[in-house]
């Protein structure tokens, strides 16, 4: 069984953990979201858009609140939904172009 003092340097230690993997998975969805903007899915994907970054801002509010596990999981929505963006306008970005090959 472990000690009282092991017991308590962990619980010490686990906000640390959750800020730190907040980080990382805030940065992930941070990116998504820039690369999902720089391919125009606000246009071509809104509300995947629009969900994945309204859920990253409330990811850090959650954070600056420290409620870290809210902002985990608020960011990998984010993160899901940006890819989810990206996908869907690279996907009408393809299709545009070949959308007049049909009229004659």
């Amino acid at each position: 069984m472990p000690s009282r003092q092991t017991l308590m340097l962990v619980a010490a230690l686990l906000p640390g953990c959750g800020n730190a993997i907040y980080a990382v998975r805030v940065a992930r969805a941070s990116d998504e979201v820039a690369r999902a903007e720089q391919l125009g899915a606000a246009r071509r994907a809104p509300y995947e858009f629009q969900y994945a970054l309204e859920h990253l801002e409330k990811a850090r509010s959650e954070a600056l609140e420290a409620d870290y596990g809210d902002a985990i999981q608020l960011a990998e929505v984010a993160s899901d939904y940006a890819r989810r963006a990206v996908l869907l306008a690279q996907r009408v970005e393809r299709v545009e172009p070949g959308a007049v090959s049909g009229a004659r």
